[in-house]
């Protein structure tokens, strides 16, 4: 996929910044990549939305841009929850990531009306 200025999002990244607005709450404000990945397919009704390099890749450019926060587990928390697996990388949506999103999706309203952007309305309204 062709980059696009600094200013504009790529689709993928706005349906990202969407799964991860839509999949946290003020009690759970993070959200690890493969939850992020289950959530973004959820939301396109499909069972592989993107493939996992697209989706790190996109995340890095993301946090990159200010739109998204991380934060690696520690070994403490791996061995609360109870899981054998190495420590997890946790983002969170910063408000400029909310902000980017907002404009990006309102922006592709413009261009397009109706499917298949109408679906990722909803998330950001909420918020």
């Amino acid at each position: 996929m062709r980059r696009r200025g600094d200013t504009e999002l790529v689709p993928n990244e706005v349906k990202l910044l969407v799964a991860a607005i839509s999949a946290t709450t003020s009690a759970a404000p993070e959200i690890h990549g493969y939850a992020l990945a289950r959530e973004l397919a959820r939301l396109e009704e499909s069972s592989l939305a993107m493939s996992q390099s697209t989706l790190y890749r996109a995340l890095r450019r993301l946090e990159g841009r200010g739109a998204l926060e991380s934060r690696w587990e520690s070994m403490a928390e791996v061995e609360e929850d109870g899981r054998d697996g190495p420590p997890r990388r946790y983002y969170r949506v910063s408000s400029s990531g909310v902000a980017m999103a907002r404009v990006a999706v309102q922006d592709a309203e413009r261009a397009k009306t109706g499917k298949p952007w109408q679906a990722w309305v909803s998330p950001l309204q909420s918020n």
